[in-house]
């Protein structure tokens, strides 16, 4: 394991992409590999097919899972490069579709503690009605 100079306590790991055949530098936490419910485990990542001579293929994008053991080696790999025309979520898509959701579910909780409020209240005033 080498750690990564400008990226802290972070573990760097190198992985070369069959399909495009470009090297990546993959930064883990040293705590990556802790308490996970199985070894190896997947990490998914995306990246643009860079280095293809075919202008169809030029920055498609290429799904990778690499499978991590314990202490952090990378025991084998999954490439898939997107064939059509299909969209993958980009990361920051990603966090904006979950920023929005996360926003309106505690929205709804908020609105599920009032209602439940408002008819614990009813219910109160229906027991008191009754009890006349």
């Amino acid at each position: 394991m080498t750690k990564s100079p400008d990226n802290g306590n972070k573990i760097k790991k190198i992985y070369r992409c069959s399909i495009c055949k470009k090297t990546h530098d993959l930064y883990f936490p040293s705590d990556f590999a802790k308490n996970r419910s199985k070894y190896p485990f997947s990490y998914v990542f995306l990246h643009k097919y860079e280095n293809s001579e075919n202008i169809e293929d030029k920055d498609k994008d290429i799904l990778t899972t690499i499978y991590i053991d314990a202490q952090l080696n990378i025991r084998g790999v999954e490439v898939l490069l997107n064939e059509d025309d299909t969209n993958i979520l980009s990361k920051d898509t990603s966090k904006d579709i979950i920023g929005k959701l996360t926003g309106f579910i505690l929205e709804l909780q908020d609105e599920h503690e009032i209602l439940i409020k408002k008819y614990n209240d009813l219910e109160k005033k229906y027991e008191e009605l009754s009890n006349k």
